[in-house]
């Protein structure tokens, strides 16, 4: 997603935002259904499918695969050195696949899986990338099999105006391929737009700066 997580700042990436990812990504956690995963090898005779879009580190992944060992992991970020540190963390986990890839806009979001492949899609800390979030969504939702949930997670800064103003900046400064942040209630709209149902959703406090948001969705209508 960005060039930003190469080279030192992707080997340390778990070092300085350790307190962000614990604050993040257990909002994410609490917004997946894991009893749904646990029973799909008995509704459907195989073992759960969980891909995570933007997987970075692999932080989430391990998680998932600690809490469902069974699963077919796959991970994909369009950063190798942050796919390189996953690889260490998944060491030894069997069924576990992860590629480099872009994240696109066309009809399975750039992504080389065929539609209705995954159980549960995550997107993590990552949609403020997104040129094309509606389109980039909508695709997601193609991988879903008929049963599947789509979690998303993401952050917003604070609503006053002159913390915003310079955490923009800064932020651009940075990392310019940082688009935008979206409030819970963008980010559900968005969703919408994609064909996706909201089933639970949530805001939290990450820091001073910083609140964050999650939210689970599904197939919209029942479709798949």
């Amino acid at each position: 997603m960005s060039d930003y997580y190469t080279g030192w700042r992707a080997q340390y990436y778990n070092f300085f935002w350790h307190t962000y990812n614990k604050r993040t990504l257990k909002a994410a956690e609490a917004m997946i259904d894991l009893a749904a995963l646990l029973a799909v090898p008995e509704r459907l005779e195989r073992r759960p499918r969980v891909l995570d879009v933007a997987c970075g580190t692999g932080i989430l992944l391990k998680w998932l695969l600690e809490q469902v060992p069974d699963l077919d992991a796959y991970g994909v970020d369009a950063s190798a050195d942050m796919l390189a540190q996953a690889s260490v963390a998944l060491k030894g986990w069997s069924h576990v696949h992860l590629e480099c890839v872009e994240l696109g806009s066309d009809e399975t979001a750039g992504l080389p899986y065929k539609p209705g492949t995954f159980d549960l899609i995550t997107f993590t800390n990552a949609l403020h990338y997104l040129p094309d979030p509606v389109a980039t969504l909508a695709g997601l939702r193609r991988l879903l099999a008929p049963a599947g949930q789509l979690v998303l997670e993401d952050y917003r800064e604070r609503e006053l105006l002159l913390i915003r103003k310079v955490f923009r900046w800064l932020v651009r400064l940075v990392d310019p391929r940082h688009v935008r942040t979206y409030t819970l209630a963008e980010a559900s709209s968005l969703c919408r737009q994609a064909g996706l149902s909201i089933v639970c959703e949530k805001t939290f406090a990450v820091d001073w700066l910083c609140d964050g948001w999650a939210l689970r969705t599904s197939l919209a209508g029942g479709e798949g």
